[in-house]
């Protein structure tokens, strides 16, 4: 291989015993003997020392040249890290030894796809044997010791023990089982010596992405390479806000766990966050560091925009009161007004005749009778607010009353109130008393509770208004104790009612 030589020795029991460290949370792993547990080279040279008679929790696929039989079997798995031809020797530590292998691609479909043509195709198999008393002798991909073809066997009458080089690319991952068919538990080497490709891995993982949820406290993060479960704990991890302040985890869970292996970890924050902007997420050395298989130490941030999100605002349905022929604009904010921290986005909806109309923004103008529904999001859509508004059409009539009885005792007629004139905002009103003086005025008398003076302001009498209505495009009906007047729109917007009334204590 292109790089220097690199040995890894390990001995393995039939399963294996994961450390479990403070504030570190894993899923159930599955033994060395599946593919999901499996070892992971990242060298020239690996020495199996004890080998297995298990096929581990799954009985998985082993290849075309074996049957798809899986006999005392164990798995291995790397990761290509520069272009060329792969080639490997599995040399028994007895000669005696018969050991069979398979060779899948898992860079898309991982362990799972194995067994399937596309997701994790077979791209090796060899099951080639001889019968005792001959040695078996060695096997694998090596042109260089005859290999040829890509699967041989079963037995001696289909091709020899070794296949051709297999061309290779970086970043391509790949599993191997290595069975035993001899059932010798004295191991084996594999020898990667002869590769072109280089499976030497010098590059210390980092993280590659991170997301959080709505209320910023759980943030999933994505490494660029499997580490070791053994070498997380939530010290590993810190944020830097965009003052540079430091927030550190209480807890790190693997949510990948496959053997003692993880790349995405879910991490707890310790404390919230307050202010909106740039965040970096980084990995530290407080904890000694995350360690990958072939023992670089983690490096490196992702950088996140982090948004400080303040729920909307709902309201119960308002009922809007229309004169015929009328239109209004219906806003968000003429309810509730919403918090100016946060960006929201509004999504109106509107059922007219069964035909929905929908509209976006903080307003709407009304187009008939009917429910005027509104959801309020945040940006992103974390939070929502509902509202409404029931438009209902009346005949607009006003009211005007031709006596009032302040502070006499009793709750009936207690000022001089203008009935339906709420539905001409902007009307004005001006009350005189008997010599002309102007006693009380309004620019939007529609809106006020009316004119109820004290006994120091008007005393027992004749009063006499001017009020001024904003008619618009619509009759305007007037009842008073004579009848029902009617007056049709005319070129002035501003219709002049004037009269009198009394006043009685």
């Amino acid at each position: 291989m292109k790089r220097p030589h690199h040995q890894q020795s390990r001995s393995f029991l039939a399963s294996i015993v994961f450390l479990f460290f403070l504030g570190i949370q894993t899923i159930a792993a599955q033994t060395i003997s599946d593919c999901s547990g499996a070892v992971f080279l990242c060298g020239d040279l690996y020495t199996e020392t004890e080998a297995t008679l298990n096929t581990g929790d799954i009985y998985e696929y082993t290849g075309a040249c074996n049957a798809s039989l899986e006999q005392s079997s164990l798995w291995y798995t790397f990761t290509v890290q520069e272009d060329g031809l792969l080639s490997f020797i599995i040399d028994p530590l007895n000669p005696m030894d018969d050991y069979d292998w398979g060779l899948f691609d898992i860079t898309t479909g991982g362990c799972e796809g194995i067994g399937t043509p596309i997701l994790s195709p077979e791209v090796g198999c060899n099951s080639f044997g001889l019968a005792p008393p001959e040695p078996n002798g060695a096997t694998g991909i090596s042109t260089a010791n005859g290999g040829t073809g890509s699967s041989n066997g079963p037995g001696n009458f289909n091709g020899p023990a070794f296949n051709a080089d297999l061309p290779v690319q970086a970043g391509e991952t790949y599993a191997l089982v290595v069975m035993n068919w001899t059932n010798s538990l004295e191991g084996y080497t594999i020898d990667f010596s002869q590769s072109t490709a280089s499976l030497y891995d010098e590059v210390p993982p980092a993280p590659d992405a991170c997301v959080t949820d709505c209320g910023l406290q759980l943030y999933t993060v994505t490494l660029d390479e499997s580490v070791l479960l053994s070498t997380v704990e939530p010290e590993d991890f810190e944020l830097e806000g965009p003052a540079g302040e430091l927030y550190t985890f209480s807890s790190a869970t693997a949510l990948d766990l496959a053997g003692d292996l993880a790349s995405v970890f879910e991490l707890e924050l310790d404390g919230t966050i307050v202010t909106s902007g740039a965040y970096l997420l980084r990995l530290t050395d407080q904890a000694n560091g995350i360690e990958d298989p072939c023992g670089n130490i983690g490096e490196g941030f992702a950088a996140l925009d982090l948004t400080v999100l303040e729920p909307p605002l709902g309201w119960d349905a308002q009922e809007v009161i229309l004169c015929p022929d009328d239109n209004a604009s219906l806003s968000v904010n003429s309810v509730v007004t919403q918090p100016t921290n946060t960006a929201y986005t509004y999504l109106w909806s509107y059922d007219m005749a069964g035909a929905p109309i929908v509209a976006e923004g903080a307003g709407m103008e009304t187009m008939g009778d009917g429910t005027y529904s509104v959801v309020i999001s945040t940006v992103p859509a974390c939070y929502l607010g509902e509202g409404s508004f029931v438009v209902l059409t009346e005949e607009c009539s006003l009211t005007l009353p031709n006596v009032i009885t302040p502070s006499n005792g009793d709750a009936l007629n207690q000022a001089f109130y203008v009935e339906g004139l709420d539905a001409y905002p902007g009307s004005s009103i001006r009350i005189f008393n008997r010599w002309g003086e102007l006693l009380y005025s309004s620019q939007n008398f529609g809106a006020s509770a009316g004119w109820a003076p004290n006994a120091d302001e008007a005393s027992e009498g004749t009063y006499y208004y001017e009020l001024r209505i904003l008619q618009g495009n619509d009759d305007l009906i007037i009842n008073t104790v004579e009848g029902e007047q009617s007056y049709a729109p005319s070129d002035n917007p501003v219709r002049v009612i004037t009269g009198s009334f009394s006043l009685l204590r």
